[in-house]
């Protein structure tokens, strides 16, 4: 086997290895999941903003 044909698998592999490692540490973390708590509870009050036409917006 070529050894450089040898390197470009290894690399391929931890590179693989690497951004499977990464990803699942993003996915677990829980500034992840509070930051999806924030963006639901955003969608919910932009809801209730729009069904509720009698809150006053003025500027002073």
């Amino acid at each position: 086997m070529d050894p450089i044909f040898f390197t470009i698998i290894i690399m391929v592999v931890f590179l693989f290895l690497l951004s499977f490692i990464i990803r699942d540490s993003i996915n677990s973390s829980k500034l992840t999941k509070q930051v999806e708590m924030l963006n639901t509870e955003i969608q919910m009050l932009r809801k209730e903003i729009k069904e509720n036409k009698h809150i006053v917006d003025k500027r002073v």
